[in-house]
């Protein structure tokens, strides 16, 4: 890196001093780290904002469709049957009028289809001139006009009651369809926020090293200042640790690079810290010292908290995975943005760096 190039040159030159060149370099490591999974973020970010785009215009369209059928089943006119309380009106108004013009009137207007009342307005029409006149030609078509009245009466009634079961049936569908999304929302969620809580656990004991590391190589350094280069990784590996971590921003990481960096970076550290505990088999006072007896310990259960942890979290993610990978959680999962998770291991080759051997 050309910055942390530029740095080691100052310190050769004398001109800042070796321990403040460090602190510059861990700094730098730190913000590299962290640059690198912003970016990593912000690309997944991206990527999930399209999808949502995505299945949020195609449920707005859904939703469109449904108050489209639900208005039309609503708005659509239907013919009105006549109601007992016309009959009389229909008669009296009959009584007032010229039978045989008010039925040329009504036949030409029924050569088009007409109103139940049109039909039972014309029965009445001429059932009248019937009793006027005693033509059986004019019963005949009393009969045949009341008929079709009748068939369009009841015909009526069976779309008023259909329109309304339709109605109904539209209801219960977009009704069962909410609530099914809701039921495999609240699912991914729940499972999503446990993820996030043992990645808060995995956070804490990955935070409790950090913190060890500088109290291990002080303690060290006491015995060995020689062992720079070794002191220099292990300082080096826990910036590049603490800016790794600190760039989740206290979630897990998203997506495969991200995952990548914070698994490598980790495992880096434990590989430096492996080969600054292999010096102490070199220094018997070291070994006995206190101090480096308590750290060693307290680093031992961290190590052992941090495997405990990280098994807990793959947990997590498994079974978060598994959810949001069959039918239907995947349907529901891509409408509001959810994403499989990355499992937090060893990159390929860390088995074979040096073990922290306790």
């Amino acid at each position: 890196m050309e910055g942390e190039f530029q740095i080691r040159e100052l310190i050769d030159a004398g001109k800042i001093e070796a321990d403040e060149g460090q602190r510059l370099i861990e700094a730098l490591h730190a913000a590299e780290s962290r640059d690198r999974v912003l970016r990593a973020g912000l690309a997944e970010i991206e990527s999930t904002k399209r999808a949502s785009l995505r299945w949020a215009l195609a449920a707005t369209g859904f939703a469109l469709l449904a108050v489209v059928t639900l208005v039309a089943l609503v708005l659509t006119p239907t013919r009105q049957p006549t109601s007992t309380e016309e009959i009389p009106r229909i008669a009296a108004e009959l009584a007032t009028q010229d039978l045989g013009m008010t039925i040329d009137q009504l036949e030409r207007k029924l050569r088009q289809p007409g109103t139940s009342r049109d039909y039972r307005t014309l029965s009445m029409a001429y059932e009248m001139r019937y009793q006027e006149s005693g033509n059986e030609t004019d019963r005949q078509r009393a009969a045949e006009a009341g008929a079709r009245a009748d068939r369009m009466q009841r015909r009526f009634s069976m779309q008023g009651r259909s329109g309304v079961f339709g109605l109904l049936f539209v209801l219960i569908i977009i009704t069962a369809v909410v609530m099914w999304i809701v039921l495999m929302y609240n699912g991914l969620a729940k499972r999503d926020e446990r993820v996030e809580e043992r990645w808060a656990q995995v956070e804490t004991v990955l935070q409790r090293r950090l913190d060890l590391v500088p109290q291990l190589v002080e303690t060290v350094r006491g015995y060995a200042e020689h062992e720079r280069q070794t002191f220099t990784a292990v300082t080096e590996a826990r910036a590049k640790a603490l800016g790794t971590l600190q760039a989740t921003q206290g979630t897990s990481p998203r997506g495969p690079q991200a995952a990548q960096t914070v698994t490598g970076a980790q495992d880096e550290l434990s590989s430096a810290l492996g080969r600054l505990l292999a010096i102490a088999e070199q220094y018997p006072d070291l070994k006995a010292s206190t101090n480096f007896v308590t750290l060693q310990s307290q680093l031992e259960g961290t190590e052992n908290r941090i495997s405990v942890e990280r098994q807990r979290y793959n947990d997590s993610v498994r079974d978060y995975n598994s959810k949001l990978r069959v039918f239907p959680s995947n349907v529901v999962g891509g409408m509001f943005g959810y994403e499989g998770r990355e499992y937090f291991e060893s990159v390929a080759g860390a088995e074979d760096a040096v073990p922290v051997d306790f």
